[in-house]
Formats: structure tokens, C-alpha cells, sequence
């Protein structure tokens, strides 16, 4: 079996085999030590139900005159008369000629029954601006946070609503939502984002509305995070990142056995199996905290929804610019992804802030054609800027508006941060293992492959079960990540010398040169191993480069034992030299060699 591994392993380019070794270890550590991990430090499902805080957000649009609004105030008041106040609170909200906070949070019943009886029907539907009054004032309530959400018709802008909406629910908060008349209960779908939370109730059936509702709030489903108990933000990122450390670990094993592989080195030492253990589990816990916590801040910030969305796009446009910059490595890719970030920052800016003047699709459109512009600016190609225009006008529901069925976008985006992270960390720790690797493109090789892992990673939790998508997910990002790092030493090649290393006559690896001196010797710090049975020193001699020179220089002691008189070399395109079985070319760039053809 090890046999025909090898025999496969051989046949396989360096980024395609840093793929599999990457995948294999990052799979076995999700096996045997991230899944376990998950188990032990799992909550059990919390059997007491928690408080409640409440804000009835009702809709008192002109549109609800006709008797409606009186059966809703009768039917809230009813609503209000059921609850324990010694225990939950409630809040009344409403929007239509204005948005009002009739009565913040509160115990006393009084207060809430005079704002209801206050409510009076005029004006259009501003359900956006509610639902960001409603939400604020959820914000700092420790109770279980929801909105009741009663409206018989569209908002004044669905695209609003639906970011406010989502903003909403990246803080926790449920939204449950009771609709009547010409309300769309596909669209409410989108903004409680569960179609089991929106109720529809004729004329006569309000009450009963407010009671099923009510049910559904006080239910262990909306109390409990799917079947354990609720996490904080602390424990859920340590948990979190405990579980990213073990793949860390896994895929820094895997990729720097796979280098000491493909250069024929021994298997693993003691010191690389610490720096890559110690090293994994730190980057690890940065990693798969740092989403969490970076992204928990924007979810107090007022007006949430436009900055999620502004974030949204500035990350977009930076993380594309990088992959822009990766093909092109001569645009500069801290240029790229800083004009990159610039553009997406503007576009979202200018999607989201034009939306109440021309509408959404206009608004998507104008924000689509600023990126694609930005885009064609960086790579000077029209046929590029409009291939961006076309996949962001797509992109444009995914980034600012909530699907039903997935996670709100900030957390998507923050699970995406998480990987990259840890794709960037494991690149730069793979940059002082694979000689001449240079560390930026180490770092956007890593990110590449944390970000492309991730995505795969977040289907494969959509389509698959909780564990198996962990499993294959965890698989695919360690395939990604080693396939960019390797792929990202393979641009290299295009533009840097190289030695080419022939083990046979039919088997050879390269080593980019550089300032970094390639060791060749017996001991096991040297890139290329020679045997200490043909006589060959620990270090016998050493290859770097000193300007646009290669040098190579041999050990002293090693040239008086052979009576070499010369220890130091230039060495030239093409110039062999034979050690023991081996024997090692220097090589221009692929790019010089090509130009000389």
C-alpha cells in the first residue's frame, strides 16, 4: 500500500501532491483529534427556558385603518396580559407616518398597554427604520432577544429591510413576524429567515396569530443553539478555535513531512514536529477565534446593515485583487488588494447608499459597474472590468441580503476571515521550511487556499450532515492550502533561478536559490541529503546567491580532503555537479529559458 502511494505520489506535480498531503493531514486531525475536541467541550441542551426580552414591532400604516389596527392592538393587549413580567421583558414599537419607541423595555404592564392603546393608523411603511429601532433597542438586553413582527403589507424598501433584518439576526436576535392582507410571507420568509416563523392570519384570526407566535418563541427551538445549549462569545471561540487548532497542527505535519519527502530528507524530526505542533495550535486558536471576534464588534455599531454591507464589498474587493495579483505578479500585490479594498469599499458605499434613491437594482448595478472599473483600471483590460461587472451584479444578493436557510452573511464572511487566517499563518510557516520561498507569496498562496477552502468547505456544510461536512470540509481546506502554498512556489520558478536536483536519470525536484544558502550534506539540516557513507560532510557545501551571481562553496575541510583548491564557484545556467548518486543543474528562470528560445 505504501508502495503504490509513492508510486502515485511521484507522478504528481509539487502543488498538486502539497494538495493531497495537506488534505490527508488535515482530515486525520479532524478524525482523531478535532472531532473528539468537539464532543468534550459540547454543551448540553439547557433544559430551564431562558427570560425573554420582547419588542412587539407593529405596523401602523396608513393601510391598517379599516378595523385592522384595532384587532391588533386587542390582540397585543392580550398578548401583554399572558406574560410573566417578573420574568420577561416587553417593548412596543411601531412604524408608519413615524418611528416611534412607545415604550422601551420594561416589567411594568401599565406603560405597555397605554402604548398600544396609543397606536393610530397613518403613513406609509418604513418596516426597515423599525426593525433598526426595534433591534436597538434589543442590543444590551442579557434576555433572549426577540422581535414580533405584525404587518399587512411591503415595506417602504424591501432592500432595507432585509438589511436590518439581517443585521438583526447576526446579533441573535429572532425574528418572528405575523402577516395579513397583502403581506408577502415569501419576503417575510427572507427576513425571519425561516419560513416556520411567519404566521398568516385573515381578519378575526389575529389573537390566535399572537398565540402561535408567542408558542414559537417560547419554544426550546428558539432557545437553544440547534441541539446543545448556547455558547458565549468566549467559549464559543476558544471551542472554536481549539477545533481549528488540531487542523492547523494536522496540516503543518502534513506539509512539512510532504517537503522533507519530495527533497528525500528523513520522515520528521523532534524539532519540526514541535515548531509545527506549537506553531499549528497558535495559529490555530488565532484563526478560528479572530472571526468571531473581529465581526461581534460591527454587530453594535448603529446602522449595522450598512456597514456589514460596506465590509462586505471591501472584503470582496480585496480578496479578488489579491487573486488578480497572484496571476500578475508584476501589478504588486500590496497595490492590488489596498486599490482592491478601495474600490470595494466605494461600490458598497455607493449600492448601498443610493438604494432610496433609484431603487435596488439600479443601486446593485451602479455598485457593480464601480468595481468593475476598479478592476479594469488595476489589470488595464476593459474585457476584465466587465467580467468583474457581470459577477458582482450576482454577487450583490449574497452580500447584502440574508438567503434563507444560511447563516447571516457576517457570519459566513467571518468563518471565510478565519480560514484565510489560517491559510496566511500556515504559509508563512511553510515559507522557512521550503528554501527561497518568499513570504508574500507564501501569504497570498496561503490565503488563496484558506479563502478557497473555505468557501468549499461552507457547501459542504449546507449540502452534508453537521460531522461528515466538518470531515470532507476540513479535507478540502488542507487540499486548498497546500495547493496554493506549492502553486505560489511554482510562480516562483517563472521568474527566479532554480537548481534542479536528478535523483535518476527519470526523477528530479527543484529548489529555488537564493540568499538563503541550499545546504548539501549528510546531516539532517541540509535541504539535499548526501550519504555519510561516501564520505560526504554533515555540511559539505552550500548554494546561494550574491547579487544576480550563484555560488556554490564547499566546506573547507571537505575540499582538503578531496584536494580541491578552489572552495568557491560561480556557477552558470546549466552547470552540473555530480555528488555521490546525485546530481544537481542550475537553471535559469522559466522565463529567462523561455525568452531564449
Amino acid at each position: 500500500m505504501v508502495n503504490v502511494f509513492t508510486k502515485i505520489t511521484q507522478k504528481l506535480s509539487k502543488p498538486i501532491l502539497f494538495g493531497v498531503y495537506g488534505a490527508l493531514g488535515c482530515f486525520l486531525a479532524a478524525i482523531v483529534l478535532g472531532q473528539p475536541f468537539l464532543e468534550f467541550t459540547k454543551l448540553p441542551p439547557s433544559i430551564e427556558q431562558n427570560n425573554h426580552a420582547i419588542v412587539l414591532l407593529i405596523d401602523s400604516s396608513g393601510s391598517m385603518g379599516d378595523g385592522k389596527l384595532e384587532e391588533v392592538k386587542s390582540a397585543a393587549l392580550d398578548f401583554v396580559q399572558r406574560q410573566d413580567l417578573s420574568r420577561n421583558k416587553l417593548g412596543v414599537v411601531n412604524f408608519g407616518f413615524s418611528v416611534d419607541n412607545l415604550s422601551s423595555l420594561t416589567s411594568d404592564r401599565e406603560t405597555l398597554e397605554t402604548a398600544i392603546r396609543n397606536l393610530v393608523s397613518s403613513g406609509g411603511t418604513p418596516m426597515a427604520q423599525g426593525i433598526n429601532l426595534a433591534a436597538n433597542q434589543l442590543r444590551f438586553s442579557p434576555l433572549q432577544q426577540n422581535i414580533l413582527l405584525f404587518t399587512d403589507g411591503q415595506p417602504n424598501s424591501t432592500f432595507q429591510a432585509n438589511l436590518e433584518a439581517q443585521a438583526a439576526r447576526s446579533q441573535n436576535i429572532n425574528i418572528v413576524a405575523v402577516a395579513t392582507g397583502d403581506a408577502d410571507t415569501r419576503y417575510l420568509t427572507r427576513l425571519t429567515g425561516d419560513s416556520s416563523l411567519v404566521f398568516f392570519a385573515n381578519s378575526g384570526e389575529f389573537d390566535q396569530a399572537f398565540r402561535d407566535a408567542e408558542t414559537k418563541i417560547f419554544s426550546r427551538q428558539l432557545t437553544e443553539s440547534q441541539d446543545t445549549g448556547d455558547y458565549g462569545l468566549v467559549y464559543g471561540s476558544l471551542r472554536t478555535g481549539g477545533w481549528t487548532a488540531t487542523l492547523a497542527v494536522g496540516i503543518s505535519l502534513a506539509l512539512i513531512i510532504g517537503q522533507n519527502k519530495y527533497m528525500r530528507r528523513r520522515f520528521l524530526s523532534w524539532q519540526e514536529a514541535a515548531i509545527s505542533i506549537v506553531g499549528g495550535l497558535v495559529a490555530g486558536l488565532i484563526a478560528g477565534g479572530v472571526g468571531q471576534l473581529l465581526f461581534s464588534p460591527v454587530a453594535i455599531l448603529p446602522n449595522t446593515g450598512i456597514v456589514q454591507g460596506i465590509l462586505n464589498w471591501t472584503i470582496l474587493g480585496s480578496s479578488l485583487a489579491g487573486l488578480v495579483a497572484l496571476f500578475k505578479s508584476h501589478l504588486g500585490i500590496g497595490r492590488c488588494i489596498t486599490i482592491g479594498a478601495m474600490g470595494g469599499t466605494l461600490a458598497g458605499a455607493i449600492t448601498l447608499l443610493s438604494i432610496n434613491f433609484w431603487g435596488a437594482l439600479p443601486a446593485q448595478l451602479i455598485g457593480a459597474l464601480v468595481l468593475g472599473i476598479t478592476f479594469g483600471t488595476i489589470t488595464k483590460s476593459k474585457a476584465f472590468g466587465g467580467l468583474i461587472t457581470i459577477g458582482a451584479i450576482f454577487l450583490n444578493q449574497w452580500l447584502v441580503l440574508a438567503i434563507p436557510g444560511l447563516p447571516p452573511v457576517t457570519d459566513i464572511l467571518g468563518r471565510i476571515l478565519g480560514w484565510t487566517i489560517l491559510g496566511v499563518l500556515v504559509g508563512s510557516g511553510t515559507s522557512f521550511f521550503v528554501p527561497n520561498l518568499k513570504l508574500n507569496r507564501a501569504l497570498v498562496g496561503g490565503s488563496l487556499g484558506g479563502s478557497l477552502g473555505a468557501v468549499v468547505f461552507l457547501i459542504a456544510a449546507a449540502l452534508l450532515g453537521d460531522i461528515s461536512a466538518r470531515l470532507i470540509g476540513a479535507g478540502i481546506m488542507g487540499f486548498c492550502i497546500g495547493l496554493m502554498i506549492a502553486w505560489a512556489e511554482e510562480k516562483q520558478l517563472n521568474t527566479e533561478d532554480y537548481l534542479v536536483v536528478h535523483w535518476t536519470p527519470k526523477e528530479q525536484t527543484k529548489i529555488l536559490l537564493g540568499t538563503r544558502p541550499v545546504m548539501l550534506g549528510s546531516s539532517y539540516e541540509a535541504q539535499i541529503p548526501l550519504s555519510k557513507g561516501q564520505g560526504f560532510y554533515p555540511v559539505t557545501a552550500k548554494i546561494f546567491k550574491e547579487g544576480k551571481q550563484i555560488i556554490m562553496q564547499y566546506d573547507e575541510k571537505y575540499a582538503q580532503d578531496k584536494g580541491m583548491k578552489i572552495v568557491r564557484h560561480q556557477l552558470k545556467n546549466g552547470d552540473r555537479r555530480k555528488l555521490g548518486q546525485i546530481t544537481i543543474e542550475v537553471k535559469n528562470s522559466l522565463k529567462q529559458e523561455l525568452s531564449k528560445v
